[in-house]
């Protein structure tokens, strides 16, 4: 959104709101469910993996 407004320098606090907003539209449950079926992991309870991660 930023750079579709053309701003150029975003300062810490900016920074921060920024990269919040991004990090929870793309760390997701489902995107977790797919980086353990790409890397060959399999967690013997996978809910209690997904359970832990404070998102």
């Amino acid at each position: 959104d930023l750079a579709r407004r053309r701003v150029y320098y975003i300062n810490k606090k900016g920074f921060l709101l920024a990269f919040k907003d991004a990090f929870f539209d793309v760390f997701i449950y489902k995107n977790y469910k797919k980086a353990f079926k790409a890397s060959k992991l399999v967690p013997i309870n996978a809910q209690v993996v997904f359970n832990r991660l404070n998102i």
